[in-house]
């Protein structure tokens, strides 16, 4: 944790004193990898926090979303302070409801209903939503390369987690599980697009404190009745292990890779990094001995990073 937090903020010393030069670009798709093996990891803890460790979904979504805001505003005092401008609060604030507590929430609290393979599936329509609203929003032009990227990614994830699915049982799935995540993915893409202006404008951390604060005062009224009903001292250690992961590793580090990425590369280059996700999930599943690797994964990996370099390529801003 805190090698990622020392990279971080070297990430964001380049950004300060260059943010034009193309050789730093690899920086930028390193920041989104890097995220998207944390946050792959998310859907299999948040499962097991949520099926085995006695926390309800509102509850893993107030320590997501509320811990965060903590972690950022400690962070955000050792670092150098961006002022904000009182006309960007508005846009901040709405960032914060799209792209935190919409996205997230409804991501956490639809896991809650659904199995982790469906969640990762429905995880990869959100490059495709992207690619729909920058069009519309941002008239970014969809060329043939990168709807044909884009086609390429979604087939290899699919292949990928039907794969998997193809040899898991007794996962527990509900449509009301499934439209939440659907949902939370139309959230985020609106919030890479529409809000792609004033992510650019600040600091990965001055963006994110003030983004994460919004979305805990909009979770709040929802999930203050929820925090009241923890049972702190029957909590146990790997359940506490897992949501420190969850707040510090899927969260906090994950976002500011996300925003320093954000900052440099186009959203529908940004989102399509999701697909990189159900790799990471595979993976560890070979590696808790949950999963045995077969040709099929080689495939579905090939088509997942060829379409991701479709998409990236001369991609920047």
């Amino acid at each position: 944790m805190v090698f990622l937090f020392v990279v971080i903020l070297q990430l964001e010393n380049d950004m300060t004193t260059d943010n034009t030069t193309n050789h730093k670009d690899w920086r930028a798709h390193g920041a989104m990898l890097m995220a998207m093996v944390l946050f792959g990891l998310m859907a299999t803890f948040s499962k097991d926090v949520l099926t085995h460790g006695g926390i309800t979904g509102p509850q893993l979504v107030a320590f997501r979303v509320i811990g965060a805001a903590i972690i950022f505003w400690m962070g955000s005092l050792i670092v150098p302070q961006q002022r904000v401008e009182p006309r960007d609060f508005i846009k901040i604030a709405g960032a914060g409801f799209f792209g935190f507590a919409l996205a997230q929430g409804g991501y956490i609290v639809g896991l809650n209903y659904t199995s982790p393979i469906n969640a990762t599936i429905e995880l990869t329509t959100m490059p495709i939503f992207t690619l729909i609203l920058s069009s519309i929003l941002l008239h970014e032009r969809i060329t043939p390369r990168r709807a044909l990227g884009i086609i390429m990614g979604f087939t290899g994830a699919v292949l990928l987690i039907t794969r998997t699915a193809a040899s898991a049982s007794g996962q527990p799935t509900d449509f009301r599980g499934d439209i939440l995540i659907l949902i939370s993915q139309v959230g985020y893409a609106f919030y890479l697009t529409h809000y792609s202006r004033v992510i650019r404008k600040y600091d990965a951390f001055t963006f994110n404190k003030w983004t994460f604060t919004f979305a805990s005062l909009f979770i709040l009224p929802f999930t203050l009745p929820h925090i009241m009903q923890i049972d702190w001292p029957g909590m146990s250690a790997r359940t506490a292990c897992e949501i420190i992961y969850i707040v510090a590793g899927a969260t906090f580090f994950t976002f500011l890779l996300v925003v320093y990425a954000q900052r440099r590369l186009l959203p529908t280059t940004v989102s399509v990094y999701n697909y990189v996700q159900p790799i990471v999930a595979v993976v560890a599943s070979m590696a808790m001995g949950l999963a045995t690797p077969q040709w099929m994964h080689a495939v579905a990996a090939a088509l997942i990073f060829t379409g991701v370099w479709q998409v990236t390529r001369g991609n920047r801003l």
